[in-house]
């Protein structure tokens, strides 16, 4: 296991600075390379920084892949623990965000480039899969087991909701962003309906009593 980079606010801005440097440039060259094939000369000469400098910040190329996940996923999973707490909201307004943000996100941008790395190098690589697992697939699931035990609970659910796989709420998301990164040039997916058609379904479902 390799050890945890710096935290961000224990650096200075100008250190803060570079560090995002160094973590884009390496998103690019992990997204041009794959983990396998990047190096951190590249990623050096892509910050335009010496290859030393990206140590300072960096294990190694594990740390920096770990660093470049916690920067780019990370906010996304707070998002969704911290709507899992969010006591103003019921239990299907909870869902509802927490579906909404990871299929708005997931297939996209930056997050787009990991999950393409990770279903395309994660079974290669042990480490990286279980550090992505433990980072941002654990806790979002448990984030939404939570919403739906809380529903169970407060009656706004049906009983056995608690049971309920939470990646039968996260599979339409999922799904929207494996058809952006192979089929949307052949068949464009209209990604907000997509996620609007399986919440409706699922809250019926499990707001269904008969």
């Amino acid at each position: 296991m390799t050890a945890r980079p710096a935290e961000r606010d224990t650096l200075s801005r100008s250190q803060q600075r570079r560090r995002d440097d160094i973590v884009e440039a390496a998103l690019k060259i992990f997204d041009r390379d794959g983990f396998e094939g990047a190096r951190i000369d590249d990623v050096a000469a892509e910050a335009g920084i010496a290859k030393g400098t990206v140590y300072l910040y960096f294990e190694n190329k594990e740390a920096l892949f770990e660093g470049v996940v916690r920067d780019v996923v990370k906010p996304a999973v707070d998002a969704v623990e911290r709507t899992a707490e969010n006591e103003h909201m019921s239990a299907s307004e909870r869902l509802e965000a927490q579906v909404t943000l990871i299929g708005e996100r997931l297939g996209k941008g930056s997050m787009k480039i990991l999950l393409r790395l990770m279903i395309a190098e994660g079974p290669r690589h042990d480490n990286l899969r279980d550090f992505y697992f433990r980072e941002v697939v654990e806790p979002g699931m448990a984030a939404i087991r939570k919403s739906l035990a809380d529903g169970e609970a407060s009656g706004e659910f049906r009983p056995g909701t608690a049971d309920i796989h939470p990646q039968v709420l996260a599979g339409a998301p999922m799904m929207g962003a494996i058809w952006r990164i192979l089929f949307q040039e052949l068949a464009p997916l209209d990604i907000d309906s997509l996620l609007d058609d399986h919440l409706r379904t699922v809250l019926a479902g499990l707001r269904d009593r008969s």
